[in-house]
């Protein structure tokens, strides 16, 4: 009995060391493919361009501003939110733990989606294939998909732990509804595992006649998304800018999509599904489709094209908006590193498959951001920011102080964030958003024409006719050559 209760002790110790080496993984992976982002402690370099709006909406915020009504941008509130948190860590910086939070548990939650088919040892595998995805899709971080990711992995665990051992408990469902209202609040064309395994999940309960189990599945899925959105809801009403949100994030989009969407949208489908990997997970969901649990893997096809539809849905061929494709593809490979552990004439083939995709697609890019480590630490105390920036900064600072506010004409937002200045008028930037709503533009050149900033940037070759009149109208005289950097492009008027 007493050998019985030791080798029990045993084993959970060893269950334990297991779960810590399988969290360090997870934190080193996260790490590792978080120092591709310009926000990171080590670097501190400029922001990319979506980004710097995000985290320019935010500072606004700090200083008591709304976002939509004081602030333009037309992505989700929960994304100026978390930019806002994280700018409370550091101003900027800060981000960046939010992001390896969200990335650390995007491979969390990839993690235990593999291990409903395989092992500890291929999980740990499949975090690197989804997880390589980031290496192409990216794009300096800190976009809307990057925090959609793990609520969408989230998700998907719930849904198929479900479908394969009927494994559903409130608290699950409740999670799932916020973690699907979350994504509605970062942008709404990422819901697609919601709308799939919905549907997957109500033919489920129809054909097996479970009427009460589907009834509360729909209470706690929409207690849970209340419990997000209502709270957001109500601060954007009590702050009076409600009906701005609809105007900006539901009208406007509306309006962006339709626009952005003359795109080719073939083409945007086949630059996301023609990545290997991606390739790979939709012909093996496809395989086991029809070879075994029709009913669950057609799901999931079904929910891996669906996404690639969404994601296409602009007709933009945009990187970032791949994201969400990296907890799509985790449970097609975990059920192809299952095959190995069972006997089967197909093993060998099923070896040779893993080999190619762990190391020939996945670990060279993996290898290459690893061996990178070293010198990002021994450059770690640079400045990073470009030439441009500082010089275009430089000029800001000393021609204004801290409490005067002033406009960049074009997308440059990294300017306001750098230089510690508010900006004038309504709107950080007008690119693209003024060549979708001409009116945009109209508001702007008002607002301009009201404030009349000390200082009035033009970012990288966006000088226009109307600009130029506005400078020339009001007397600001170009100071571009004072500063000690080369601005490159860009050009600083200043108010006398």
């Amino acid at each position: 009995m007493s050998n019985n209760n030791n080798k029990n002790l045993y084993l959970s110790k060893k269950e334990i060391l297991q779960g810590a080496a399988v969290i360090i993984f997870i934190f080193m992976a996260a790490f590792v493919l978080l120092l591709k982002s310009p926000l990171n402690f080590w670097l501190r370099g400029d922001a990319e361009t979506d980004s710097s709006v995000y985290k320019t909406v935010a500072y606004m915020m700090s200083k008591g501003y709304m976002p939509y009504r004081d602030s333009f941008d037309h992505k989700g509130p929960l994304t100026y939110l978390v930019n806002l948190v994280g700018m409370k860590f550091d101003a900027y910086c800060g981000v960046w733990v939010l992001e390896f939070i969200a990335v650390f548990a995007t491979f969390a939650a990839v993690y235990k989606i593999a291990r409903l088919k395989c092992n500890k040892i291929y999980s740990c595998l499949c975090v690197l294939i989804s997880g390589g995805l980031l290496f192409d899709y990216f794009e300096g971080g800190n976009m809307v998909e990057e925090y959609a990711m793990p609520f969408i992995a989230i998700s998907v665990y719930i849904f198929m732990d479900y479908f394969f051992n009927n494994k559903i408990n409130r608290l699950r469902l409740a999670l799932c509804g916020g973690s699907f209202a979350a994504v509605l609040m970062l942008r709404p064309n990422m819901i697609s595992v919601w709308v799939v395994f919905a549907i997957a999940v109500l033919i489920d309960c129809i054909k097996k006649k479970k009427g009460v189990d589907l009834l509360n599945f729909i209470i706690f899925f929409l207690l849970g998304a209340a419990l997000v959105v209502l709270p957001i809801v109500i601060w954007l009403a009590a702050k009076g800018c409600f009906g701005d949100f609809v105007e900006d994030y539901i009208q406007f989009n509306m309006l962006y999509s339709s626009v952005k969407g003359e795109g080719d949208k073939w083409n945007a489908c086949f630059y996301f599904i023609n990545k290997p990997l991606v390739t790979f997970a939709v012909i093996i969901a496809a395989y086991f489709c029809a070879v075994k649990e029709r009913f669950i893997y057609g799901s999931y096809l079904a929910y891996l094209l669906v996404t690639i539809i969404f994601t296409a849905m602009s007709g933009q061929p945009y990187a970032h908006y791949g994201m969400v494709l990296v907890p799509a593809i985790a449970l097609p490979m975990a059920a192809l590193f299952g095959m190995t552990e069972i006997e089967s004439a197909n093993r060998t083939i099923t070896l040779l498959l893993i080999m190619y995709v762990v190391g020939a697609v996945s670990m060279p890019k993996w290898f290459g951001s690893a061996g990178d480590l070293l010198n990002k630490y021994a450059d770690r105390r640079s400045d990073h920011h470009s030439d441009m920036v500082k010089g275009v900064c430089e000029l800001v600072e000393t021609n204004t102080s801290p409490d005067e506010r002033i406009s960049v004409y074009g997308n440059g937002d990294i300017v306001y964030l750098v230089s510690d200045r508010l900006h004038a008028t309504k709107y950080s930037y007008q690119f693209p958003i003024g060549e979708i709503e001409p009116d945009i533009m109209d508001d702007y050149f008002r607002q301009l024409e009201e404030e009349l900033p000390p200082v009035v940037v033009i970012w990288e070759r966006q000088a226009d006719d109307r600009i130029e009149s506005f400078l020339n109208e009001n007397g600001y005289a170009e100071i571009s050559g004072e500063a000690s950097y080369d601005i490159g492009s860009s050009r600083v008027f200043l108010r006398p």
